[in-house]
């Protein structure tokens, strides 16, 4: 910092940037302010979500819970859950956080409009 002008210190001796004169916008091609237009839909898809989701989740476990948690012999389990009511389900979407992708879930259960639990 230094010199009290207050400012963040711009390194070229004292003088101060120009405001923009359109804040979030850019001159186009042809000179003109116009709005700067960028794909996202790499950083919307679901699955690239999930995963990235998924990563976090286990890199967060190793670092708290088990540091000698071996992320790759977990992700290659192979997981059969009976029963995919209210803890199947659960449990399912645990083993998806920590990075189970085979799951094979097996439910004898009936659902109906009348009885939407099971039966």
């Amino acid at each position: 910092g230094g010199g009290g002008d207050g400012g963040g210190g711009d390194g070229g001796g004292g003088r101060t940037a120009a405001p923009p004169s359109a804040v979030g916008w850019e001159k186009n091609s042809s000179g003109r302010p116009g709005a700067r237009l960028m794909d996202l839909s790499a950083q919307m898809d679901p699955a690239a979500t999930a995963a990235a989701a998924v990563d976090l989740n286990i890199r967060l476990m190793r670092w708290r819970l088990m540091p000698a948690l071996e992320p790759e012999k977990v992700a290659a389990q192979r997981c059969l859950l009976i029963g995919a009511g209210t803890l199947g389900c659960a449990v399912a979407r645990c083993l998806l956080g920590w990075g189970v992708k085979a799951i094979t879930l097996v439910d004898s259960g009936n659902v109906s409009y009348s009885n939407p639990r099971g039966g």
